[in-house]
């Protein structure tokens, strides 16, 4: 066929060698993305609807479920550190 001589073939992408190191990435960057959707929706839908005043009162309460969130991360990242360690 003629058509094949211009079928051009791409590499085919690397699987990630270290899934784990994959996994925790991908899980960061969602979280992340996450995160700063609802920061900036919220804060625009906040803003829009209640004005700059309501919008400055949930500035905080955005920062505080962040930190919780935050440290709840920091909680089983450690247990996960002290479970590898023990085994």
């Amino acid at each position: 066929m003629a058509t094949s001589r211009w079928l051009v073939t791409r590499p085919r992408p690397e699987r990630p060698n270290d899934s784990r190191r994959y996994r925790g990435q991908l899980e960061r960057e969602l979280i992340l993305g996450g995160s700063a959707i609802v920061v900036v929706l919220g804060s625009g839908l906040i803003a829009l609807i209640w004005g700059v005043p309501a919008l400055l009162a949930a500035l905080p309460c955005f920062g505080g479920v962040l930190a919780l969130g935050a440290l709840l991360w920091l909680i089983l990242k450690l247990l996960e550190v002290a479970a590898r360690e023990r085994d």
